[in-house]
């Protein structure tokens, strides 16, 4: 074809809501200004060569043969990347998912994928991915290219990775800003822009060497975390019933709080959504700490984003937090407990799909 076509997508926060919206109940997402980029191009050879820049098990490239089982690409240099095809399961699975769904597979593509967010801490990595993956190769392809059908395709092929997945993280990549879920339903909302700080612990930093296996584990620990979530809440169902409730009204009543810009209000509602986010058990040691940390530091809320962390996965994973005045005091604390610190703004811009003749 000729053609290049580069997919952009942002990052994501939830604000509030996460796991509980997995089993119906209402969470609050929003995109941040930071992107992951995939680009398409056309190569000779019939099948998909992937090149992922400045994502760890990194500057790798790897062929994806139409067709092939799952361990039989072959990974090509710098390394004997033995798990390479686990570290990069999103990319695979989207490819065989487009193949079933549209034929995709009469000519070869180069793929190149950049990112700008950190793996492992609940910025929505893999939804990104995701999305960005399947918007350029269906322009690439031209087999249609509607936001919503976007969506849809990235979060089947989230949730055949994972074994289960909220539609947030896919939902905020596709349409950036803020978006509520409920139900599997996706309504966008028109809200203020809010200034936060993310504080990742344990997050595997761009542009980094380490163990293959590990990388392939922490970036699949999603899976693991959404499985130990659902072993308890079959097991204190009636418990876990009160406390999803719980995580319902306060999703309703934060939203409340950031149309009427009360903050004091909103870091409240963060501070009681971490509690019951601990009381699932998706806290892990030092993601509690690095909240604690922030509120004693002054911040009006923090909250464990995303899918929290596993202990003995080093605790990985990311907090929020809402920092009124005391910002530069909480960013010091962070980085003297060594976590990523970076500043954010909400409401970032949604898929940005760009075709170059």
């Amino acid at each position: 074809m000729g053609k290049k076509i580069q997919a952009s997508v942002p990052a994501k926060v939830i604000l509030f809501g996460e796991h509980f919206v997995v089993y119906g109940k209402q969470a609050l997402a929003t995109a941040i200004n930071r992107r992951l980029t995939v680009e398409v191009t056309s190569k000779e050879k019939k099948g998909y060569h992937v090149k992922i820049e400045n994502i760890p098990t990194f500057g790798l490239e790897m062929d994806l043969e139409p067709g092939k089982e799952e361990g039989k690409g072959k990974a090509l240099l710098y390394k004997d990347y033995d798990h390479a095809t686990e570290a990069i399961a999103y990319v695979r699975e989207a490819t065989r998912y487009l193949e079933e769904k549209y034929g995709m597979d009469e000519e070869g593509v180069e793929m190149e994928i950049k990112s700008q967010i950190p793996l492992s801490a609940g910025l929505g990595s893999s939804a990104a991915t995701c999305v960005a993956t399947i918007a350029a190769l269906k322009e690439y392809f031209d087999v249609g290219g509607d936001l919503e059908g976007i969506r849809e395709d990235a979060h089947s092929v989230e949730l055949a990775v994972q074994g289960a997945a909220s539609p947030v993280d896919t939902a905020i990549s596709t349409y950036g800003g803020y978006v509520s879920v409920e139900k599997g339903e996706v309504k966008r909302l028109r809200l203020p822009e809010l200034n936060l700080i993310v504080g990742c612990v344990g997050s595997i930093p761009l542009s980094m060497g380490m163990d293959t296996k590990k990388v392939s584990e922490m970036g699949l620990k999603t899976k693991k975390i959404v499985a130990d979530v659902k072993w308890r809440k079959d097991m204190f169902k009636s418990i876990f019933d009160y406390i999803f409730d719980a995580a319902e009204e306060i999703t309703a009543q934060a939203i409340r709080a950031i149309e009427d810009e009360d903050f004091v209000k909103l870091g409240a509602l963060m501070n009681i959504n971490h509690g019951l986010l601990d009381a699932i058990g998706v806290v892990p040691k030092r993601l509690s700490e690095l909240v604690k940390m922030s509120q004693a530091s002054g911040a009006l809320g923090a909250k464990v984003t995303g899918a929290g962390g596993l202990d003995e996965m080093g605790g990985v994973g990311s907090v929020l937090v809402l920092p009124g005045e005391c910002g530069d005091w909480i960013k010091a604390a962070m980085e003297i407990a060594d976590a990523l610190v970076m500043d954010v703004k909400t409401g970032g811009e949604g898929l940005k799909v760009t075709v170059f003749d």
